[in-house]
C-alpha cells in the first residue's frame, strides 16, 4: 500500500485547510468534539475536527498512516510519547510517521477547529491507557465513519 511522502501531505493539508468555507459546517458551541469526513481515497484521509474546550482525543497512533495536521482556529495542544509537547496554532502544520502516538487537547478557553489528513486511508487506531511513565495499548479501534482522529 503507498503512502504520500511527507511534503505532498503538508501540501494536500495547506490545500484542504486553505477552503474558508470549512468554519462554517460545525456549531462551534458544541459541547462535544465535531467530526467530519472531508475526502476518503485509498491514499489521502482528510477531516475536520471542532473541539470545545477542555476536549481531547485521548492517547493513540493511526495504524499503519502517517498524517499531519493544522488548526483553522483556536489552538491545539499535542502531547506525544516521550514527553514532547507542541503547540499548535492557527496555519502551524505538524506531520508525524505511522509510528507516532500522542494526545491532542483543546487547553484553551475558546473552541479550536482543525484538519488533518493520514496516509494511506485510516484504517484503524491503537488506544492507550497511562500507567505511570507508559502507554499500555487497550484497543484497536477499526476504522468507522462516525469517528475521526486526531
Amino acid at each position: 500500500m503507498s503512502s504520500l511522502a511527507v511534503l505532498p501531505l503538508l501540501e494536500a493539508l495547506r490545500e484542504i485547510a486553505d477552503d474558508p468555507e470549512l468554519l462554517h459546517l460545525h456549531d462551534p458551541d458544541a459541547l462535544h468534539r465535531q467530526r467530519t469526513e472531508l475526502i476518503a481515497s485509498e491514499h489521502l484521509h482528510a477531516w475536520l475536527i471542532t473541539w470545545p474546550p477542555g476536549s481531547s482525543s485521548g492517547w493513540h497512533d493511526h495504524g499503519d498512516a502517517g498524517g499531519a495536521f493544522t488548526t483553522i482556529a483556536g489552538r491545539l495542544t499535542e502531547y506525544s510519547r516521550g514527553g514532547a509537547v507542541r503547540s499548535v496554532g492557527v496555519r502551524d502544520a505538524w506531520s508525524f510517521t505511522a509510528a507516532h502516538v500522542h494526545d491532542v487537547r483543546n487547553l484553551g478557553t475558546v473552541p479550536a477547529t482543525s484538519v488533518h489528513v493520514y496516509s494511506p486511508r485510516l484504517a484503524s487506531m491503537t488506544r492507550y491507557r497511562v500507567l505511570g511513565r507508559l502507554l499500555d495499548p487497550i484497543g484497536v479501534e477499526p476504522a468507522a465513519a462516525e469517528w475521526g482522529a486526531a
